[in-house]
């Protein structure tokens, strides 16, 4: 489930269907708070409980990559890594 978080993304959608991986908005990384942090702990608390990978996109410090990892975040979509790069 892409944009998990944000827009029509609905908790009710993990119910009703079956997701391997939710990717987290990065709305989460744009204002990085204390709330912002509580919410991404708990959603992927909660992926990991029902059996699904997750995926943050918007990471650009060193400290948002490193909350991730501590919380369990699984994979990383970033600036901080690399600016998007053509195919081929």
């Amino acid at each position: 489930m892409d944009d998990f978080g944000s827009g029509y993304s609905s908790l009710n959608y993990l119910k009703n269907f079956e997701f391997d991986e939710i990717k987290l908005d990065m709305i989460f990384m744009k204002d990085f708070d204390e709330a912002s942090k509580k919410i991404l702990t708990a959603c992927v608390k909660m992926a990991k409980d029902l059996g699904i990978h997750t995926l943050a996109e918007g990471v650009e410090t060193k400290q948002q990559l490193d909350f991730l990892q501590s919380i369990g975040c699984e994979r990383i979509q970033s600036f901080y890594y690399s600016k998007p790069l053509p195919t081929g």
